[in-house]
């Protein structure tokens, strides 16, 4: 499941931004220039699917689904990842809502040989309206662990995020930052072995969930690094 459902979901990406993947084995060449530029890439597509809505899920609320991102193009300087490739990452999300408008959430996945797996908490910063047109704003704290063969990265983000009670179609926008330190292993530059590397860059999120009686379907864009990135999400919530 872990392996087939983001597949699935990037498919749906592939849809409308078609090229071939880019291949994340290419970091076994990957040069001392290389390695910030690609830390902001993956960095980016790992602080994806962290929210598509603002309301918290309320005590014993649970959502359930699939996440997948995809950003157009490498970084200028990333020589790890094909020129002029899409490339992604996807997982599955399961989320629980807790007292105090809290909600937590665990997700993990396997894409092209990069393992991933985290968890954050969101939490509500007013009490929760469902009346039409009214303002939702949350909070959103997350860390990610992946792992590839030839590297080995951490994530964390940070976000704050609104949406507007919109019948069936729902907006959100969404602000934060990546924090993103990936460290070499058995590449080719036996120099580069076990040194890391670090970055920060800031997000900006925004976009739309359609609700379909339990299920939703979103999809939403991110600007971060000089570079946009797509998700899509599917799931169920109750």
């Amino acid at each position: 499941m872990l392996k087939i459902a983001p597949v699935l979901l990037l498919s749906l990406l592939a849809v409308t931004v078609p090229a071939e993947a880019a291949e994340y084995d290419g970091f076994r060449a990957v040069t001392p220039e290389a390695m910030k530029p690609f830390a902001r890439d993956l960095g980016g597509l790992l602080g994806s699917g962290a929210f598509q809505t603002a309301r918290p899920l309320g005590f014993a609320g649970f959502d359930i689904g699939v996440r997948a991102a995809a950003q157009f193009k490498p970084s200028s300087g990333d020589s790890v990842l094909k020129h002029n490739s899409v490339f992604g990452t996807g997982f599955v999300q399961a989320e629980l809502g807790m007292p105090y408008r809290i909600d937590g959430f665990v997700r993990g996945g396997s894409y092209e040989g990069v393992a991933v797996a985290g968890g954050g908490l969101r939490y509500g910063l007013w009490n929760v309206s469902d009346e039409k047109y009214k303002v939702n704003a949350m909070l959103v704290g997350m860390a990610d662990m992946a792992t590839q063969r030839y590297f080995y990265a951490v994530h964390f983000n940070t976000s704050l995020v609104c949406s507007l009670n919109v019948p069936v179609l729902a907006p959100y926008v969404g602000v934060g930052y990546d924090f993103t330190r990936v460290e070499a292993q058995s590449v080719a530059d036996a120099s580069l072995n076990g040194s890391s590397v670090s970055v920060a860059e800031p997000r900006f999120s925004a976009g739309l969930r359609a609700k379909l009686n339990l299920g939703y379907i979103t999809g939403g864009a991110t600007y971060t690094h000089d570079r946009m990135l797509v998700s899509a999400s599917a799931g169920f919530r109750f």
